[in-house]
């Protein structure tokens, strides 16, 4: 029989492993608004104990990024079945494991930080410094993540579309200021309901807590809107031409289907067309040229190396004539480790690729300049901050997201949308399978064509130079924030 003890134990892990699975659900379905608070709850009621910290972070990758698992099967590469289950369900692991400890190692840092006393009790003062501290931690730990090929959505981004006029701050500070406010409202609710649980005096704290949350709200959809024209009209092709068949299609094909691309996009009046990640082979030749500005994803040889580019055909071109390759590449996916290289073409289709530069910047003479993300890199808010602040005035985002599920498709299109709301630019996406359409200055849908259906579609982007206080100053604000509280928190403990 287990003692009062074990049972309570037993019971915060259970509560824990909840918590994470009902944050995986809310970044999985988008329904923030009362999903993600609980989870955060959790995660603070729980972040005493370390094996519940390891177990929040575990259960919130495995379910966020369960899409993963959608690899399977891998026959198709020349895996044996048996081999892709392994290797599938390995992968999701090791993200879970990561995730795991990640949080147990933030819960660590709470431990030594605010746990050394009765938290309920704590005067206002220090109490605010030392969670805003830890807060600020997460915020700092996400965006260093997101420069690493270890990331794909946070919490940052999972407050897209579910709670879209708190995302509207994000013009002010960014993703990484969106997961520490979401961090600070998990610890208000937390705190409330112990205060409440204590007999203690809450109703002060809950409803100044409301008030700010209100303001926030508030605040986040007051926006200033951009002036909509349509003098630039630009055709979208969505090839829907599966991963998986692509390797039997031959040349040919893909030539007839870009003539019919390229025939409807004529017949629009079309200033450019848009083509999705990978849609032309390698050294793509049109013998007879182009006859409309067409930025179209697919292969360049460079150094003896193959690249994943946006490839640019002016009228007349009979091959590219501007090029930007995709910089942050697919673990495994795209990037193959040397001791996979036995195996005939590894986990790629395409046997692996190399980085081109990191800039995102784009600009081509017969279109205005641009921010680029080539699939993964929508999760990189830096790089297409930069490309901004080099003078980019739309974002183009091309991909290939098959043979993912629709989830992770919202998930791409929740990262694209917070890309626009961040630098208040109009995002054109484009994809093989979908999300392919327009997304709005203030991350709102424009357009957005069905997924899984081959479709050419003429939208209407804004080219706009204004920029946000995001845009400008990044996330430098974050940062100085930090350094103040963690100095703070030093001095703190100096004094007592």
């Amino acid at each position: 029989m287990l003692n009062p003890t074990q049972v309570k134990s037993l019971k915060q892990y259970f509560y824990s492993c909840l918590g994470g699975i009902i944050g995986g659900i809310s970044v999985a379905t988008h329904f923030w608004l009362i999903f993600m608070p609980i989870s955060l709850f959790i995660l603070w009621k729980g972040s005493e104990r370390r094996i519940a910290n390891f177990c929040w972070g575990f259960f919130f990758i495995l379910i966020s990024h369960s899409w993963l698992y959608d690899l399977h099967p891998l026959t198709w590469l020349g895996f044996p079945w048996l081999a892709s289950l392994i290797i599938t369900i390995s992968i999701l692991s090791f993200c879970a494991f990561l995730g795991g400890l990640l949080v147990y190692l933030w819960g660590l840092l709470v431990e030594i930080i605010l746990w050394k006393e009765d938290v309920f009790k704590m005067k206002i003062l220090p109490l605010t410094v030392k969670v805003f501290f830890l807060s600020l931690t997460w915020g700092i730990g996400e965006l260093i993540l997101s420069q690493t090929p270890f990331f794909w959505i946070g919490l940052g981004e999972s407050l897209v579309p579910g709670d879209i006029y708190l995302a509207g701050l994000a013009r002010w500070i960014g993703a990484s200021g969106l997961c520490v406010l979401q961090i600070l409202i998990g610890f208000w609710i937390f705190f409330s309901h112990g205060r409440w649980r204590r007999k203690l005096h809450f109703k002060k704290i809950f409803i100044f807590g409301l008030f700010i949350i209100f303001f926030l709200h508030l605040f986040g959809g007051l926006t200033t809107p951009i002036k909509r024209n349509y003098e630039y009209p630009v055709a979208i092709w969505q090839t829907n031409l599966p991963t998986r068949e692509k390797l039997n299609i031959d040349d040919e094909f893909i030539k007839e289907k870009q003539s019919i691309a390229q025939k409807y996009a004529l017949a629009n009046q079309v200033k450019l067309l848009v083509a999705p990640e990978g849609t032309l082979y390698n050294n793509f030749y049109l013998s007879k040229g182009f006859k409309v500005n067409t930025l179209a994803g697919g292969f360049r040889n460079s150094d003896n190396e193959l690249r994943s580019s946006l490839l640019g055909f002016q009228i007349g071109d009979k091959s590219f004539t501007s090029f930007i390759d995709k910089n942050r590449l697919v673990p495994l996916g795209e990037k193959i480790p040397r001791f996979l290289d036995s195996f005939p073409i590894g986990l790629s289709a395409v046997g692996g690729i190399q980085p081109g530069s990191d800039s995102r910047f784009f600009d081509p003479n017969f279109t205005q300049p641009l921010a680029v993300a080539i699939c993964y890199e929508i999760s990189d808010g830096l790089k297409i901050r930069k490309a901004i602040n080099s003078g980019a005035k739309l974002i183009i985002t091309a991909a290939n997201l098959d043979p993912y599920p629709t989830k992770l498709y919202n998930q791409f299109l929740s990262l694209a949308r917070l890309r626009s709301i961040e630098n208040k630019k109009d995002n054109l996406l484009v994809s093989n399978t979908g999300p392919s359409g327009l997304v709005k200055d203030d991350g709102k849908i424009i357009q957005l064509l069905d997924f899984n259906v081959e479709q050419n579609k003429v939208v209407f982007p804004n080219f706009s130079s204004d920029k946000t206080f995001y845009t400008k100053f990044g996330d430098k604000p974050i940062l100085l924030l930090f350094i103040f509280f963690m100095g703070l928190n030093f001095f703190w403990k100096l004094i007592n």
